[in-house]
C-alpha cells in the first residue's frame, strides 16, 4: 500500500502501483470468491470499516460458511482479493459502483476490474489470453493449454518455480473466476461472452486510470480498458456512452482529451 503519485488527489491512499505489485500464487488456492463478497457488500454499510467487514464474515458469518475455520479464511481470501478498506481509494471506487450497479453482468465487470487490481498475476494472464478476445461480437475459444503455459512463463518471469499442481490449479482458478465474472462460459471448453460495459464500469475504469497517475489521453489505452477488450477507439465510444449517462463528462477535440468525475466536482 502506498501514497498516490502526484495525479491523484491529495490526502488519498491507494494500493501499490501495478507495476510494482509481486506476482503470487493465490489463484493456486481458490478462485473468486464472487459469492461470498456479495453477500458480505449486501450485508455492509456503505461506510463499513474493516473491522464490520470481518464481524460480518467471521462472527455473523454473511458468507454462509459452516465452521468458524472456513470463515476466518474466507474473510483474509476476501481482503485479499477486494481491499475491503475505505481508506482505500480504489475499494471506496468500488464499493460506489458496486452500490450503484443494476445488474448482476454490471457487478461481474466492476469485480474482474477490482480482482484484476490487487493480483497482478490474474491481471497480466487474463490481458494476455483473455482480453484480446472479448471484443468480438460472438464468442471465442480460450485455449486452456495457452492460459496454463501464459502463468507459468509470467511466474517463472519473475522468479517462482511453482510445482505442476500449483500451475494447474492457478490456470483452473483463474478460468473459473472469468466465468464466475461472466466474461467466459462452457463447462470444460471455455468460450468469451461478449459484454458492452455500463456508464457505472466505464467511470470505475478512469478512477483506476487516475488512481494509476495516468494522464486523461492515456486513460483511453490503458490497461483497464483493454481489460475489458476495449481499445482507444472503443473506449472513447464508451466514454461518450458514459457522458450522455451522466455518469462522467468527456470531450475530445484536436488530440486533447478532458474526463471529468463528478466526485471531483463535488
Amino acid at each position: 500500500m502506498a501514497v498516490a503519485g502526484p495525479e491523484a488527489p491529495a490526502n488519498t491512499v491507494t494500493l501499490e502501483h501495478p507495476d510494482a505489485q509481486p506476482v503470487l500464487s493465490r489463484l493456486g488456492v481458490t478462485g473468486s470468491l464472487r459469492r461470498e463478497l456479495e453477500a458480505l457488500l449486501a450485508a455492509a454499510p456503505p461506510d463499513a470499516k474493516p473491522e464490520q467487514y470481518r464481524r460480518l464474515i467471521v462472527e455473523e458469518n454473511a458468507a454462509g460458511k459452516s465452521s468458524a475455520a472456513q470463515r476466518l479464511q474466507v474473510w483474509w481470501r476476501l481482503k485479499l482479493r477486494y481491499v475491503l478498506d475505505p481508506e482505500i481509494a480504489e475499494f471506496r471506487a468500488f464499493r460506489r459502483a458496486m452500490d450503484t450497479a443494476s445488474s448482476t453482468t454490471e457487478r461481474g465487470l466492476l469485480c474482474l476490474l477490482m480482482f484484476a487490481r490487487t493480483d497482478r498475476l490474474f491481471r497480466e494472464a487474463t490481458l494476455e489470453c483473455v482480453s484480446p478476445r472479448l471484443s468480438l461480437a460472438l464468442g471465442e475459444a480460450v485455449d486452456a493449454e495457452d492460459v496454463g503455459e501464459t502463468i507459468r512463463r509470467i511466474a517463472e518471469s519473475a522468479g517462482h518455480r511453482w510445482s505442476p499442481t500449483t500451475l494447474h490449479r492457478s490456470r483452473a482458478h483463474l478460468l473459473s473466476t472469468l466465468k464466475d465474472f461472466g466474461v467466459l462460459a462452457g463447462h470444460v471448453r471455455k468460450r468469451t461472452v461478449p459484454r458492452r460495459p455500463t456508464p457505472t464500469v466505464t467511470a470505475f475504469v478512469v478512477r483506476l486510470a487516475r488512481l494509476e497517475s495516468l494522464t486523461d489521453r492515456q486513460a483511453l489505452g490503458c490497461r483497464w480498458f483493454r481489460l475489458l477488450g476495449a481499445d482507444e477507439q472503443q473506449a472513447t465510444s464508451l466514454l461518450y456512452a458514459a457522458q450522455r449517462a451522466g455518469s462522467l463528462s468527456f470531450q475530445e477535440r484536436a488530440g486533447v482529451v478532458e474526463i471529468g468525475l463528478p466526485e471531483e466536482a463535488s
